[in-house]
């Protein structure tokens, strides 16, 4: 089962974490094919979901660059290498956009809610996909109202178990294809959670797994995240119905290679950085 526990806090003004627009938490069925090569989500189905928009500073602006997830009403998480990266480091606020509430990025929907980026604070020990990880604070909160597709995930107060039955879904506007262009629809994905182990192996000569990764992926390729899906969420669901969020997409070997899952941020981990640093979660 999940060793996981909802920890929502002063969290709860977003309404209760962890509970899809939609009605059922469980994954329609025939929408849990990969995010590459393309299965779309259900409308609603992941209100926490940010899609995190750039303006560069030399080639103009870019639109979606990676995602994002949405913790409380004025903050969210990322991967910290989509700010600092072998491209480019711009950990500028003003370069950044969250477009909350969205779902199909060729539509400008009722539902969305664009908000600048305020600040921006990278875990200061980030390296080669070590503590990948970054806080981005909105410059105003989001607004609510009832029937809102905006809320917050629940952040986990336990490590995530390795379990091939967990029901864990990676969701993103990745491309869909290894060459094509990034999804219009948000996809989803339902991945297998790993022992650390397996990640270890499969990256040995790239990259030290350790604590703060969390391997998930299918190893026959089947399934995986692709460009465009960093930062965004490895969400599970608990036994009480919630969805938390397990990890952020940091990164794997292409897109949904056979033999070789996907390695995310292992959030349980970095709870007591993301308290330190916001004091009031």
């Amino acid at each position: 089962m999940l060793l996981l526990t909802a920890m929502c806090g002063s969290m709860s003004a977003i309404q209760e974490c962890g509970t899809s627009v939609r009605r059922s938490r469980q994954p329609r069925t025939g929408s849990l094919g990969r995010i590459i090569h393309g299965k779309q989500s259900v409308r609603g189905a992941w209100p926490w979901q940010v899609s995190l928009q750039l303006l560069h500073p030399q080639f103009g602006f870019l639109g979606h660059w990676c995602g994002g997830v949405l913790i409380s009403p004025e903050w969210l998480l990322t991967a910290a290498h989509c700010i600092n990266n072998d491209l480019f480091n711009l950990p500028l606020p003003a370069l950044w956009t969250a477009v909350l509430g969205d779902w199909d990025q060729d539509v400008e929907e009722y539902s969305e809610q664009r908000i600048q980026i305020e600040e921006i604070i990278l875990h200061e020990r980030f390296h080669n996909f070590q503590h990948d990880i970054a806080l981005m604070k909105l410059s105003r909160p989001v607004k609510l109202a009832p029937g809102s597709r905006i809320r917050s995930v629940c952040l986990p107060t336990k490590r995530l178990a390795h379990n091939q039955t967990d029901l864990c879904i990676a969701t993103g506007w990745g491309r869909a294809a290894e060459d094509g262009p990034l999804a219009g629809k948000l996809l989803e994905a339902r991945v297998p959670v790993h022992d650390n182990a397996v990640c270890r192996k499969k990256y040995q000569h790239a990259v030290n797994i350790r604590s703060g990764h969390l391997c998930a992926g299918h190893l026959d390729g089947s399934s995986g995240t692709c460009v465009g899906d960093s930062g965004g969420p490895l969400q599970c669901a608990s036994n009480d119905g919630k969805w938390i969020l397990a990890g952020i997409t940091s990164f794997g070997s292409g897109c949904a290679k056979p033999g070789f899952p996907d390695v995310y941020t292992r959030l349980s981990y970095y709870i007591p950085w993301i308290k330190a640093k916001l004091k009031s979660i």
